[in-house]
């Protein structure tokens, strides 16, 4: 390969390069001044992602005055060295390795920038049983039969749950148990691990409608994704509903609903499920998420 054919493959990488990176950045500030970069982040890392497009930036510029001085140099023979530390000569493998990069680029501009929906969620599969593995509360109830326990008798804890443990007894003495988004996800699992506690009580959530093959006609979940870092770690959580009126209410419209607390069982697992006494639609918020509340164990 002559000398200036190999330059030139070098100032083509490196506009290449440049352009990719810059592509990246562009993308950043493209989703940033829509207000479409809260759909796939979560708002911990948002600043960090922002900060990230200027070191972009930085580099895409690197690689642009790297082709230039590539070009402005090309007269020179040989950059003073005695090996070839250039990039592959393979277009395979070239070709793969940008396509890599280019082509998450290309879906980021293309793609609609929608909130994940009830299609995700059969795909992930609907979890009706919060972060932590539910614990049997049935020893329980049947204490409760015999006689009132303390509430620190009805949320026994270990290390593990302590924290709901405390959790579940404030909401064990209100006359109705709100799902908060700011603690959406660590009410459902307090709800979950201590099932038989919070039967009879009344309970009101908003989130999406959802709907799996092995409901009934008169069942359907109330969720919102719940995500920690990314789209891509979004998981969907909700609590299953019984109603009459379920056929009314389509997948993906968004309500508030209030129901009684009672439990059911759904793919081989005891599960919390509210019977509605109120369901209202209502439109989809702002930010559609949920997240992990990282104070809860303070």
């Amino acid at each position: 390969m002559s000398t200036t054919h190999s330059n030139r493959s070098f100032i083509a990488h490196y506009l290449f390069r440049a352009a990719l990176l810059g592509g990246y950045a562009f993308l950043i500030v493209f989703l940033n001044s829509n207000g479409d970069l809260s759909l796939f982040v979560a708002p911990r890392t948002e600043q960090a992602v922002k900060l990230s497009a200027l070191g972009l930036y930085a580099a895409a510029a690197y690689q642009a005055y790297s082709a230039f001085r590539m070009w402005r140099d090309s007269h020179q023979e040989q950059c003073g060295c005695d090996h070839d530390h250039g990039p592959s000569r393979s277009l395979l493998r070239n070709t793969l390795i940008y396509a890599l990069f280019l082509l998450p680029l290309l879906l980021g501009f293309l793609m609609p920038h929608e909130p994940l929906n009830s299609t995700l969620a059969a795909k992930k599969g609907m979890s009706f049983s919060g972060l932590q593995s539910a614990a049997s509360s049935d020893s329980l109830s049947a204490g409760t039969q015999e006689g009132k326990l303390s509430l620190d008798q009805l949320f026994a804890t270990d290390e593990y749950t302590s924290s709901y443990a405390n959790f579940g007894k404030k909401l064990y003495q209100q006359p109705r148990i709100v799902v908060d988004d700011a603690l959406f996800i660590e009410t459902l699992t307090t709800l979950d691990l201590f099932q038989s506690n919070f039967v009879g009580k009344t309970v009101s959530l908003t989130g999406f409608v959802y709907r799996d093959r092995e409901m009934n006609d008169e069942q359907f979940a109330v969720s919102r994704f719940v995500m920690s870092c990314c789209s891509a770690d979004a998981m969907p959580y909700g609590l299953m509903v019984h109603s009459k009126q379920a056929a009314v209410y389509k997948n993906d419209a968004w309500v508030t609903l209030t129901g009684v607390a009672t439990t059911a069982t759904f793919q081989n697992n005891k599960i919390l499920m509210l019977e509605a006494t109120s369901i209202t639609p209502v439109p989809a918020p702002a930010d559609t998420y949920a997240y992990p509340n990282y104070d809860f164990d303070l």
